[in-house]
């Protein structure tokens, strides 16, 4: 279906709006076309950022990779960067004081201090919600003849009608604590985010060997958009606020911002990937089902803190990776020099570590400066290992405002689905709020969904160009 003729041309194939994980992925794959990318910050790489400090990284964003086959894996393996596994146990949890980590997360409810209706209630949930991954799993499976823009809407429709909370029923207090500790990895409540969100949070970390998401980028997560920005060179404007986007005479017309200075673009084609209510306030002329899908999209926002260390001796936590924190301000730690402990060679001084909160009580450390961000979160971490006391050498508080997307219960997403199946748009849609919680995964692959169809809307194009000549 054509609806465009027009006498001038545009100044650009496509425009990327975006230098998260989408719009890099978007970019680079339309590499060879005539692109222009508007980042409103000074980097590329979106919520994956990261610091180099000497063998290791300060990490303040995502850091989780998808391993063979993944979109996020191709684009990695194209620009020579490598992942390497984590070896380190990713279901500890801080209770009662003390750091448990059994070699399998069936054995923690035997594990913890509890009572016997702690302990029940526990392996009752346990089980539960074992059987429910088992259900995610399933659905998760590519399915011969299903495309992965249907595979990734079947997986969002699982258990998307009762909250996460709801799903796990009424708990003693340190069980529910624990699991909405653990839960807040979604920066949403267990209340706010529908049971299939938790499932996922949980299948991802229970998934043993098969892990989909159990690797780490070496040299740190915001090496993708570092390498981006050499590959991509001139052809991506920084500091740039995109304040309209809209279609009209044969081509799409962005307005935007840079230093104060109003510029315009133009080009045939737009992908968007931005957040999804600034995707909704920008882009012009939507159809009003799309725009209240879009505003309807929900946020978590979240603090973290990127820790660099100087400790000589081994620590408590080296053959951990993660541990959940119910007791804690933040309600995850994570130790970003795990995978570097491979057991060659003696340990090496130092180390780098994280920690963030999610959900209600980020909104609240939010509210706090960075200097005091820092102050409860290194009190908490000091509780936890005394060890760290005088070797606590840099620490780095990032704000994440808007943080991860998930789904709440009942969330309707057809508006969009069904508008990126048509063939007669050149304003393209992508990001990670297209599954039921983000993730780079998602956010990759929903960018070169959006890149493909940006390609075959060019050439049919030109050719009805073409056939007018």
């Amino acid at each position: 279906m054509m609806d465009r003729v027009t006498t001038s041309k545009p100044e650009y194939d496509v425009i990327v709006i975006g230098g998260g994980p989408s719009g890099i992925s978007a970019s680079w794959e339309l590499r060879e076309r005539k692109l222009l990318v508007l980042e409103k910050t000074h980097r590329m790489g979106g919520r994956l950022y990261s610091m180099t400090r000497g063998d290791y990284w300060l990490n303040l964003g995502g850091h989780l990779f998808p391993g063979v086959g993944s979109h996020m894996r191709n684009i990695l393996h194209s620009i020579g960067l490598d992942i390497i596994p984590i070896p380190g146990n990713k279901f500890a949890i801080h209770w009662g004081g003390k750091v448990y980590a059994p070699k399998v997360v069936s054995a923690l409810p035997f594990t913890l201090p509890m009572s016997l209706r702690e302990r029940i209630s526990m392996a009752k949930i346990g089980l539960r919600t074992m059987k429910a991954v088992k259900g995610w799993q399933e659905v998760m499976k590519p399915v011969y003849g299903v495309s992965n823009e249907k595979r990734r809407d079947r997986v969002a429709r699982y258990m998307s009608n009762i909250s996460f909370g709801e799903f796990l029923g009424r708990t003693p207090k340190r069980v529910y604590d624990l699991f909405q500790s653990a839960s807040r990895r979604a920066a949403a409540e267990m209340e706010e985010q529908h049971a299939g969100v938790g499932v996922s949070l949980f299948g991802a970390v229970w998934a043993g060997k098969s892990d989909s998401m159990a690797l780490n980028l070496n040299g740190g997560s915001g090496r993708l958009g570092e390498v981006m920005m050499e590959m991509l060179g001139d052809r991506v404007q920084y500091h740039a606020t995109v304040t309209s986007v809209e279609k009209g005479d044969g081509m799409v017309t962005v307005r935007y911002e840079v230093d104060g200075v109003k510029c315009t673009a133009t080009a045939s084609q737009v992908i968007v990937a931005v957040p999804a209510p600034q995707a909704a306030a920008i882009v012009r002329d939507l159809p009003e089902a799309l725009l209240k899908t879009l505003n309807n999209v929900q946020y978590g926002p979240f603090p973290t803190m990127g820790i660099i260390t100087d400790e000589t001796e081994p620590m408590p936590y080296d053959d951990i990776y993660a541990i959940t924190t119910p007791d804690a301000s933040f309600d995850m730690f994570f130790n970003h020099a795990n995978p570097l402990r491979t057991g060659k060679g003696p340990r090496k001084p130092g180390g780098s570590l994280m920690v963030y909160s999610g959900g209600a009580p980020a909104r609240e450390m939010l509210k706090l400066t960075d200097e005091q961000i820092r102050d409860a979160y290194l009190t908490d971490l000091y509780k936890m290992f005394p060890q760290l006391k005088g070797h606590v050498k840099e620490t780095i508080v990032q704000r994440w405002v808007p943080g991860n997307t998930y789904r709440p219960p009942n969330f309707d997403f057809d508006p969009m689905l069904k508008y990126c199946e048509r063939d007669d748009v050149d304003i393209h849609f992508a990001g990670d709020y297209f599954a039921e919680i983000g993730n780079m995964e998602i956010a990759t692959g929903t960018g070169h969904e959006a890149a493909k169809r940006a390609r075959a809307r060019l050439k049919a194009i030109e050719r009805e160009e073409a056939k007018t000549r």
